[in-house]
Formats: structure tokens, C-alpha cells, sequence
């Protein structure tokens, strides 16, 4: 891992780039659209007290009906629940470790592997009830992984780049990493279509998870062979425990006597609970709503990571020019005005139509995720101090991961108390509109120079 005091080339910044290229495809294909459909679907039926429909069943039964088919759906939202409290409490301590001792890729390279390792072991995970607990555990384990390796490569932007530049890469950085998720989901997608029997689709869509994992180690070398670390500050790693911890709670009352970045981060926690929502929820809201097949939610993927890439490059530059701040409420304002009549297509356009209107709003959401993410990364980057990024981007990782259980726990509460899948859904617009309120107090302290 190489040290230098020379500013950083092209080559440096598209290695750093690249980590979100790597990483984007255990989201795409294990958080977001395969594995979760496979569990929701497939290995949560596997056990006969999650009521799940039969095939025969649900041949008989019309788009409206199978509305009732809704644990699947639940229970996959309730093991997010575990999942987002664990990165919560973890991201703002390894954060200010991580300052403390200065280099960021040891830490990189060690949660990444975390999560490269956790995914392999999701191969094994077969449909039978035996096995539903351990695919829990270890995609929580895998998203630890990422959620916290995503913390200091974060952190490694502002150093960099200067703030005039931060939109643009936070931006082309993440619209990469969504062409990433696309490309995995092709490949994907050639597989789990090529296969000619239900066991050699069990394998296939099993054999996806080694895929993501051998995806993320390949992609993720540049940014350790070219991409700068800053120099360790020599602090031995028990004492940079030690004084990490006692650091967090400093900065942490350190923010909290910052009203403007105090109300930033709390928007933030909002509307990114609908977004990561959305993602963690769709595909399976999609499989078990509108009935549609693995290969067609595969599809859909790809789809949606196109719109969202393309979103992420353009806002990209948009966010040097006009500012984060502006960018989130842009974002925000679509999301709300496209996920009202995207999540309620059945009740308005008849049944044969219906799928296809969500599709179609579903891409056009992609394209205002995207940017929404990007900003947040960029706002961050420019008020977090020299000394103490990490540490303060592992507070934007607390306030994003902190109260996202609430999301994916009102889904699925909302659902099984309305046994209906569209209401169930209609927490993330309302997360959605809270932020969107919140991000208009927001001032924007250290715009675009």
C-alpha cells in the first residue's frame, strides 16, 4: 500500500471509484434482488409456519389474491431489522479508530473480506428450515462488512480530491458502482436462465452469491495498488481502541452543539430509511405483488441500475454546480411525486398493464435514487474535518443505519396488519416526505468553491 504526499492522478481516482464498482454487487444481487427473493420465496417457504402459497395455489389464485401471500415479505424485513442496528452502533467507533491511526485500506480490506467471506457462505444456504437462521446471520455478517468498509473508503474522498471536485467523483463513483450492480446482473442472469431443471436453478441461483464474492475481491485491488493512503500517525492499534472510544463520545457532542449539521444528519436518517427501504423491499414487494418471475425481477434490475447510474453521473456534476443541499430536495421531491403512483398501479390501470406501469415508475425512481445517496456523501465531505473524516462519516453510516430497521419493521408491520402489500409499502413515502421537510431548514455551510 503506497504513501505519498504527491496529489493523486486520474489513475488514483478511478482505483478509489472502482471500490464502489466491487461492492455494488452484493447489494444488486443478495441485499436487493436474488438472494433476497430466494429467501423471501423459496428458503422462508421452506418451513410450514410461514404460510407461504404452493405453486398450485397460487396458479389459482388472481394478482389481487395473492396480495395475502405477505410472510415472505415480512420476514425479510425483520431480519434487516438486526442487520442495520448492528452497522448503527459499529460505524462511528472503527471511524474514529481508524483517525486515530491514520490509514484507511487495512480497514478496507479487512471489512471487505468480512463481507466477501459471509457471501460465499450463502451458497450453502439450501431450502430447508434448517437454514433460514444462518442465512439471517450471515447476511448480516456480509453487510456489516460493507456497510463499515464503505465508511473509510468514504473517508479516503476528501483527501483526495478538493471540494470544488468532491459532487462529481461522489457522484461518477456511485453512477459506476450502479453499472456495476448491471453488468453482475447480466451475468447473472445468463446463468440463472441457462439453467434447464428446477435443482439446476436452485444451483444457479445459489451459485450467484460466489459470483459477488469473487466480483468484489477482483474489483476492489486497484484501490489498494494505486489509490494513496494518508500516513499512519504510528499510534499502537490498543491505544487508538482506547481513545477511539472515548472519542466518539466527543465528536458525537461535538455535532450534537452543530445545529445545522445536527439537523442534516437527522433529515438524513429519514429519507435514507426510505431509500435503503426501497431497495432491501422492492424485490420482493415486485415477486410477491406482481407476481413476477426471478428472470423478470433480474431484468428489472437491470433496468432500475441503468436509470440509477445515469442519475448519479449527471447529478454528479450537477452537485458541484448547484450544491448538495439542492440535489437531495430535487431528489426527494421525484422520489415522493413517482413512488405514490408506482407502489399503487393495480388500483388504477387494469390488471394486464399494471406490471409494466411499475416497471416503468419503478426505473424512473432509480433515477433519483442514485443522486439522493451521492450528495449525502458529498455534504459530508465537505463539512467533516481533516482529522477526524472517518470518524464523522462513521457518524453519517450511525444516522443512516440507525433507525433503518424502522423501515423495513414498518413494512412489514404495515403489511401484516392490512394484509396488503401496497399499503404495507407506503412507509417509504412517508419517510420520503418527512426528509424532504427537514432538508429545507438545512443550510448549506460549505457549498461548491
Amino acid at each position: 500500500m503506497t504513501t505519498t504526499t504527491q496529489p493523486p492522478g486520474r489513475r488514483a481516482l478511478w482505483s478509489w471509484a472502482l471500490y464502489d464498482f466491487a461492492n455494488s454487487a452484493f447489494t444488486t444481487i443478495v441485499v436487493s434482488f436474488i438472494f433476497a427473493i430466494y429467501f423471501a420465496g423459496t428458503l422462508a417457504c421452506s418451513a410450514e409456519w410461514a404460510g407461504c402459497l404452493t405453486p398450485e395455489q397460487e396458479a389459482e389464485l388472481s394478482l389481487a389474491d395473492r396480495m395475502s401471500d405477505t410472510r415472505g415479505q415480512a420476514l425479510w424485513g425483520y431480519s434487516q431489522t438486526f442487520i442495520t442496528l448492528l452497522v448503527a452502533v459499529l460505524a462511528p467507533i472503527f471511524g474514529a479508530i481508524s483517525d486515530l491511526g491514520g490509514r484507511r485500506k487495512p480497514w478496507i480490506f479487512v471489512f471487505s473480506m468480512i463481507c466477501i467471506v459471509a457471501t460465499v457462505g450463502l451458497f450453502f444456504m439450501r431450502p430447508e428450515p434448517v437454514f433460514i437462521i444462518p442465512a439471517i446471520l450471515l447476511v448480516a455478517v456480509a453487510n456489516a462488512g460493507f456497510e463499515l468498509g464503505i465508511v473509510f473508503n468514504n473517508a479516503m474522498l476528501p483527501s483526495l480530491v478538493g471540494k470544488e471536485r468532491v459532487g462529481r467523483w461522489s457522484g461518477w463513483a456511485w453512477g459506476i458502482g450502479y453499472f456495476g450492480g448491471l453488468i453482475s446482473l447480466v451475468i447473472c442472469l445468463v446463468l440463472v436462465l441457462g439453467a434447464e431443471s428446477d435443482a439446476q436453478t436452485l444451483n444457479a441461483t445459489l451459485s450467484t452469491n460466489l459470483i459477488v464474492a469473487v466480483w468484489f475481491f477482483v474489483f476492489m485491488l486497484p484501490l489498494f495498488l494505486f489509490t494513496p493512503d494518508q500516513p499512519g500517525k504510528g499510534l499502537p492499534l490498543g491505544q487508538a481502541i482506547s481513545k477511539g472510544l472515548q472519542s466518539v463520545a466527543q465528536t458525537g457532542r461535538k455535532i450534537l452543539r452543530q445545529p445545522n449539521l445536527r439537523l442534516f444528519l437527522f433529515a438524513r436518517m429519514i429519507f435514507n430509511d426510505g431509500a435503503i427501504t426501497l431497495f432491501a423491499m422492492g424485490a420482493t414487494y415486485a415477486a410477491l405483488r406482481h407476481g413476477m418471475e426471478l428472470q423478470q425481477i433480474i431484468l428489472f434490475g437491470i433496468l432500475l441500475n441503468v436509470t440509477a447510474g445515469v442519475g448519479a453521473i449527471v447529478f454528479g456534476w450537477i452537485d458541484d454546480r448547484i450544491g448538495p443541499k439542492l440535489v437531495i430536495i430535487i431528489s426527494l421531491v421525484f422520489l415522493i411525486l413517482l413512488g405514490v403512483p408506482g407502489l399503487t398501479t393495480p388500483y388504477w390501470l387494469p390488471e394486464s398493464v399494471a406490471t409494466w406501469a411499475f416497471i416503468g415508475f419503478g426505473a424512473a425512481l432509480g433515477t433519483f435514487v442514485g443522486p439522493l445517496q451521492s450528495a449525502g456523501r458529498s455534504f459530508m465531505a465537505r463539512l467533516a474535518p481533516e482529522d477526524q473524516r472517518a470518524e464523522y462519516f462513521g457518524f453519517l453510516a450511525l444516522t443512516g443505519k440507525a433507525t433503518t430497521f424502522l423501515g423495513p419493521f414498518a413494512v412489514a408491520t404495515v403489511t401484516i396488519m392490512t394484509n396488503n402489500m401496497d399499503i404495507g409499502m407506503m412507509p417509504i413515502v412517508v419517510f420520503f416526505a418527512v426528509g424532504l421537510v427537514l432538508m429545507f431548514w438545512v443550510k448549506e455551510e460549505a457549498g461548491p468553491q
